[in-house]
Protein backbone atom coordinates (compact mmCIF):
# COMPACT_ATOMS: atom_id res chain seq x y z
CA UNK A 1 0.00 0.00 0.00
CA UNK A 2 1.44 3.48 -1.11
CA UNK A 3 1.54 5.78 1.68
CA UNK A 4 1.04 9.66 1.93
CA UNK A 5 5.03 10.02 2.93
CA UNK A 6 5.65 7.85 -0.27
CA UNK A 7 3.72 9.42 -2.61
CA UNK A 8 5.99 12.97 -1.58
CA UNK A 9 8.88 10.80 -2.05
CA UNK A 10 7.59 9.97 -5.41
CA UNK A 11 6.69 13.19 -7.16
CA UNK A 12 10.18 14.73 -5.16
CA UNK A 13 12.06 12.04 -7.64
CA UNK A 14 10.01 12.68 -10.66
CA UNK A 15 10.44 16.36 -10.47
CA UNK A 16 14.12 15.95 -9.95
CA UNK A 17 14.40 13.63 -12.81
CA UNK A 18 12.70 16.05 -15.12
CA UNK A 19 14.80 19.12 -14.38
CA UNK A 20 18.06 16.54 -15.09
CA UNK A 21 16.43 15.77 -18.42
CA UNK A 22 15.70 19.14 -19.27
CA UNK A 23 19.37 20.34 -18.30
CA UNK A 24 21.40 17.80 -20.00
CA UNK A 25 19.36 17.93 -22.85
CA UNK A 26 21.53 21.27 -23.41
CA UNK A 27 24.05 20.04 -25.51
CA UNK A 28 26.79 22.09 -26.38
CA UNK A 29 27.80 22.56 -29.44
CA UNK A 30 31.66 20.46 -30.81
CA UNK A 31 34.06 22.43 -31.71
CA UNK A 32 34.37 21.85 -35.51
CA UNK A 33 37.25 23.06 -37.97
CA UNK A 34 35.30 25.82 -39.01
CA UNK A 35 35.72 27.65 -35.78
CA UNK A 36 39.48 28.10 -36.07
CA UNK A 37 41.20 30.79 -38.38
CA UNK A 38 44.56 30.29 -39.76
CA UNK A 39 46.74 32.99 -40.84
CA UNK A 40 49.99 32.83 -42.54
CA UNK A 41 52.52 35.53 -42.65
CA UNK A 42 56.15 36.45 -43.03
CA UNK A 43 58.04 37.30 -40.12
CA UNK A 44 61.04 38.46 -38.59
CA UNK A 45 62.63 38.71 -34.95
CA UNK A 46 64.35 42.15 -34.58
CA UNK A 47 66.13 42.98 -31.37
CA UNK A 48 64.50 45.09 -29.04
CA UNK A 49 65.82 47.04 -25.55
CA UNK A 50 64.51 47.90 -21.99
CA UNK A 51 65.52 48.99 -19.01
CA UNK A 52 64.52 46.57 -15.94
CA UNK A 53 63.97 47.93 -12.24
CA UNK A 54 67.21 48.32 -11.85
CA UNK A 55 67.80 50.71 -14.42
CA UNK A 56 69.75 47.60 -16.49
CA UNK A 57 69.44 47.57 -20.19
CA UNK A 58 67.97 44.43 -21.22
CA UNK A 59 67.85 42.75 -24.99
CA UNK A 60 64.74 40.54 -26.15
CA UNK A 61 63.64 39.95 -29.63
CA UNK A 62 60.14 40.77 -30.81
CA UNK A 63 58.45 38.94 -34.04
CA UNK A 64 56.67 41.34 -36.51
CA UNK A 65 53.94 39.61 -39.26
CA UNK A 66 53.95 40.60 -42.46
CA UNK A 67 55.96 40.01 -46.06
CA UNK A 68 59.64 39.67 -46.81
CA UNK A 69 60.19 41.85 -50.46
CA UNK A 70 63.54 41.07 -50.31
CA UNK A 71 66.84 39.42 -48.98
CA UNK A 72 70.33 39.90 -49.69
CA UNK A 73 72.45 36.68 -49.09
CA UNK A 74 75.72 38.25 -49.29
CA UNK A 75 75.07 41.46 -46.63
CA UNK A 76 72.33 39.79 -45.27
CA UNK A 77 70.09 43.15 -45.38
CA UNK A 78 66.40 42.01 -45.25
CA UNK A 79 63.29 44.26 -46.73
CA UNK A 80 60.50 43.79 -44.74
CA UNK A 81 56.66 45.18 -45.20
CA UNK A 82 54.93 45.08 -42.17
CA UNK A 83 50.90 44.20 -42.27
CA UNK A 84 50.19 47.60 -41.67
CA UNK A 85 52.11 48.64 -44.65
CA UNK A 86 55.24 50.13 -42.84
CA UNK A 87 58.86 49.50 -44.23
CA UNK A 88 61.95 48.20 -42.92
CA UNK A 89 65.45 48.13 -43.98
CA UNK A 90 67.26 45.27 -41.50
CA UNK A 91 70.83 44.66 -41.50
CA UNK A 92 71.69 41.06 -40.13
CA UNK A 93 72.75 42.71 -36.85
CA UNK A 94 69.03 43.76 -35.86
CA UNK A 95 67.44 40.61 -36.38
CA UNK A 96 67.74 37.11 -35.19
CA UNK A 97 66.00 35.49 -37.90
CA UNK A 98 63.06 35.36 -40.25
CA UNK A 99 60.89 32.41 -41.44
CA UNK A 100 59.15 32.40 -44.09
CA UNK A 101 55.16 31.69 -44.25
CA UNK A 102 54.67 30.78 -40.37
CA UNK A 103 51.18 29.81 -39.86
CA UNK A 104 49.57 31.50 -36.65
CA UNK A 105 45.63 30.06 -35.32
CA UNK A 106 42.58 31.89 -33.34
CA UNK A 107 39.85 30.80 -32.75
CA UNK A 108 36.85 32.58 -33.75
CA UNK A 109 34.95 34.74 -31.60
CA UNK A 110 31.49 32.51 -31.13
CA UNK A 111 28.36 34.26 -31.42
CA UNK A 112 26.45 34.01 -28.73
CA UNK A 113 23.22 31.98 -29.31
CA UNK A 114 19.70 33.24 -28.35
CA UNK A 115 17.54 30.64 -27.04
CA UNK A 116 13.81 31.64 -27.97
CA UNK A 117 11.20 32.15 -25.37
CA UNK A 118 7.41 31.61 -26.22
CA UNK A 119 5.41 34.49 -26.20
CA UNK A 120 2.24 32.74 -26.86
CA UNK A 121 -0.09 29.84 -25.80
CA UNK A 122 0.43 27.94 -22.57
CA UNK A 123 2.90 27.74 -20.37
CA UNK A 124 3.07 24.77 -17.72
CA UNK A 125 5.45 25.01 -14.85
CA UNK A 126 6.56 22.78 -12.05
CA UNK A 127 8.95 22.60 -9.65
CA UNK A 128 9.50 22.95 -5.69
CA UNK A 129 9.51 25.62 -3.20
CA UNK A 130 11.27 26.34 0.21
CA UNK A 131 9.58 28.52 2.60
CA UNK A 132 9.93 30.23 6.32
CA UNK A 133 6.54 31.31 7.74
CA UNK A 134 6.64 33.34 11.09
CA UNK A 135 3.59 32.68 12.66
CA UNK A 136 2.60 35.16 16.01
CA UNK A 137 -0.44 33.81 17.68
CA UNK A 138 -1.46 37.23 19.24
CA UNK A 139 -2.24 34.77 22.62
CA UNK A 140 -3.41 37.03 25.51
CA UNK A 141 -3.55 35.90 29.08
CA UNK A 142 -6.95 35.64 31.01
CA UNK A 143 -8.69 34.17 33.64
CA UNK A 144 -8.66 30.89 31.77
CA UNK A 145 -5.12 30.92 30.34
CA UNK A 146 -2.06 32.11 31.91
CA UNK A 147 0.52 30.74 29.17
CA UNK A 148 0.82 29.51 25.83
CA UNK A 149 2.24 29.87 22.51
CA UNK A 150 3.37 33.20 21.39
CA UNK A 151 4.88 32.71 18.09
CA UNK A 152 5.40 29.49 15.62
CA UNK A 153 6.86 28.75 12.31
CA UNK A 154 7.08 26.57 9.46
CA UNK A 155 9.69 25.77 7.04
CA UNK A 156 7.89 23.91 4.53
CA UNK A 157 9.04 22.56 1.00
CA UNK A 158 6.48 22.53 -1.44
CA UNK A 159 5.76 20.82 -4.76
CA UNK A 160 4.91 23.64 -6.66
CA UNK A 161 2.76 24.07 -10.45
CA UNK A 162 1.10 25.97 -12.09
CA UNK A 163 -0.31 26.59 -15.94
CA UNK A 164 -0.09 30.39 -17.62
CA UNK A 165 -1.20 32.05 -20.22
CA UNK A 166 0.88 34.66 -22.62
CA UNK A 167 -0.80 37.70 -23.05
CA UNK A 168 2.23 39.46 -24.77
CA UNK A 169 6.15 38.24 -25.09
CA UNK A 170 6.30 40.06 -21.72
CA UNK A 171 3.12 39.27 -19.90
CA UNK A 172 1.54 35.80 -18.55
CA UNK A 173 -1.26 35.16 -16.32
CA UNK A 174 -2.52 31.71 -15.20
CA UNK A 175 -3.39 30.07 -11.91
CA UNK A 176 -0.49 28.27 -9.51
CA UNK A 177 -0.60 25.89 -6.65
CA UNK A 178 1.93 24.41 -3.76
CA UNK A 179 1.59 21.69 -1.31
CA UNK A 180 4.06 20.92 1.38
CA UNK A 181 5.44 17.72 1.13
CA UNK A 182 8.00 18.11 3.97
CA UNK A 183 6.63 20.26 6.73
CA UNK A 184 7.15 18.87 10.46
CA UNK A 185 3.54 17.82 11.67
CA UNK A 186 1.40 20.48 9.52
CA UNK A 187 -0.89 20.98 6.77
CA UNK A 188 0.23 23.72 4.41
CA UNK A 189 -1.23 23.93 0.63
CA UNK A 190 -2.43 26.93 -1.46
CA UNK A 191 -4.07 27.72 -5.03
CA UNK A 192 -4.58 30.79 -6.67
CA UNK A 193 -3.80 33.45 -9.71
CA UNK A 194 -0.56 34.15 -10.77
CA UNK A 195 0.70 37.42 -12.92
CA UNK A 196 4.46 37.78 -14.61
CA UNK A 197 5.62 40.61 -16.30
CA UNK A 198 9.51 39.71 -18.03
CA UNK A 199 11.78 42.87 -18.45
CA UNK A 200 13.73 41.76 -21.24
CA UNK A 201 12.60 38.79 -22.98
CA UNK A 202 15.19 38.74 -26.00
CA UNK A 203 17.61 37.67 -23.63
CA UNK A 204 19.17 34.07 -22.44
CA UNK A 205 18.94 35.47 -19.05
CA UNK A 206 16.32 38.23 -17.81
CA UNK A 207 14.82 39.50 -14.77
CA UNK A 208 10.72 39.28 -14.25
CA UNK A 209 8.27 40.36 -11.37
CA UNK A 210 5.83 37.91 -10.27
CA UNK A 211 2.64 38.10 -8.22
CA UNK A 212 0.24 35.61 -6.59
CA UNK A 213 -2.63 36.18 -4.97
CA UNK A 214 -4.17 32.41 -3.53
CA UNK A 215 -6.29 30.94 -1.05
CA UNK A 216 -4.14 29.44 1.80
CA UNK A 217 -4.63 26.75 4.34
CA UNK A 218 -2.63 25.99 7.18
CA UNK A 219 -3.11 23.36 9.86
CA UNK A 220 -1.04 21.78 12.91
CA UNK A 221 -0.65 20.66 15.99
CA UNK A 222 2.14 22.01 17.93
CA UNK A 223 0.84 24.28 19.72
CA UNK A 224 0.57 24.65 23.58
CA UNK A 225 -1.57 26.54 26.39
CA UNK A 226 -1.44 26.57 30.07
CA UNK A 227 -5.04 26.17 31.59
CA UNK A 228 -5.53 27.77 34.52
CA UNK A 229 -6.97 24.73 36.33
CA UNK A 230 -5.38 22.03 38.69
CA UNK A 231 -4.96 18.29 37.59
CA UNK A 232 -4.53 15.98 40.50
CA UNK A 233 -2.32 12.90 40.36
CA UNK A 234 -1.50 9.73 42.66
CA UNK A 235 1.59 11.75 42.78
CA UNK A 236 0.05 15.30 43.92
CA UNK A 237 -0.89 18.02 41.78
CA UNK A 238 -0.08 19.84 38.28
CA UNK A 239 -1.70 23.81 37.72
CA UNK A 240 -1.39 25.07 35.21
CA UNK A 241 -2.88 22.54 33.37
CA UNK A 242 -0.63 21.93 30.46
CA UNK A 243 -2.76 21.12 26.70
CA UNK A 244 -2.02 21.05 23.21
CA UNK A 245 -3.94 22.56 20.74
CA UNK A 246 -4.46 22.60 17.02
CA UNK A 247 -4.72 25.06 14.88
CA UNK A 248 -6.41 25.86 11.69
CA UNK A 249 -6.05 29.00 9.40
CA UNK A 250 -7.36 29.72 6.26
CA UNK A 251 -6.20 33.26 4.91
CA UNK A 252 -5.90 34.88 1.70
CA UNK A 253 -2.08 34.96 0.67
CA UNK A 254 -0.20 37.66 -1.25
CA UNK A 255 3.51 36.19 -2.57
CA UNK A 256 5.18 39.34 -4.29
CA UNK A 257 8.87 39.29 -5.32
CA UNK A 258 11.23 39.02 -8.01
CA UNK A 259 12.17 36.45 -10.00
CA UNK A 260 15.09 35.48 -12.49
CA UNK A 261 14.54 33.27 -15.84
CA UNK A 262 17.05 31.27 -17.79
CA UNK A 263 15.96 30.07 -21.14
CA UNK A 264 16.76 26.48 -23.07
CA UNK A 265 16.42 25.32 -25.70
CA UNK A 266 12.99 23.84 -27.50
CA UNK A 267 11.21 27.27 -25.43
CA UNK A 268 11.57 26.24 -22.29
CA UNK A 269 12.90 27.80 -19.48
CA UNK A 270 14.23 27.53 -15.76
CA UNK A 271 13.04 29.94 -13.51
CA UNK A 272 14.41 31.00 -9.72
CA UNK A 273 12.27 33.21 -7.60
CA UNK A 274 12.64 35.03 -4.24
CA UNK A 275 9.31 36.11 -2.65
CA UNK A 276 8.00 37.61 0.23
CA UNK A 277 4.67 36.50 1.01
CA UNK A 278 1.79 37.83 3.60
CA UNK A 279 -1.54 36.08 4.57
CA UNK A 280 -4.67 37.87 5.42
CA UNK A 281 -6.73 35.67 7.72
CA UNK A 282 -10.39 34.60 7.04
CA UNK A 283 -10.87 32.24 9.33
CA UNK A 284 -8.87 30.97 12.53
CA UNK A 285 -9.62 28.23 15.07
CA UNK A 286 -8.47 27.00 18.17
CA UNK A 287 -8.92 23.25 19.07
CA UNK A 288 -8.11 22.14 22.79
CA UNK A 289 -9.81 19.82 24.73
CA UNK A 290 -11.32 21.83 27.62
CA UNK A 291 -14.82 23.94 26.67
CA UNK A 292 -12.58 27.65 26.61
CA UNK A 293 -10.49 28.42 24.06
CA UNK A 294 -7.52 30.83 24.29
CA UNK A 295 -7.83 34.34 23.12
CA UNK A 296 -5.35 34.94 19.85
CA UNK A 297 -5.27 37.13 17.07
CA UNK A 298 -2.82 35.03 14.28
CA UNK A 299 -0.72 36.58 11.65
CA UNK A 300 1.47 34.96 9.22
CA UNK A 301 4.27 36.49 6.85
CA UNK A 302 7.55 35.11 5.71
CA UNK A 303 9.59 34.32 2.51
CA UNK A 304 9.88 31.51 -0.47
CA UNK A 305 12.50 30.55 -2.13
CA UNK A 306 11.18 28.61 -5.68
CA UNK A 307 12.91 26.54 -8.66
CA UNK A 308 10.39 26.13 -11.93
CA UNK A 309 10.45 23.83 -14.66
CA UNK A 310 8.55 25.74 -17.61
CA UNK A 311 7.41 23.58 -20.38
Amino acid sequence: MITLASMKIILAFIIITLFSTALFAQNDKVSSPQDVIVEIYDVVAVYREHKDGRGRTRQFTSEIKGEIIKYNQHSGVLTFKRIDGKMYSLTSSQYEYFQYDKEFTSKKKKQKVINPRKDSGLEFSVGMSAGFLNIPTGFKQDENYVGGTTTGFETPICIKGGVSKYLNKNSLVGVTSEYAMFSSEATYFNVGARYAYLYSPGKNTTFYFPVELKFSHYQAESYYYQYNDTVYTDNGYDWPMAIDAGVSINALELNVGQGLSFALKNKRSISLELMLLRQFILTEKIIVPVSVSPKTDFSVYGMKLSILMNL
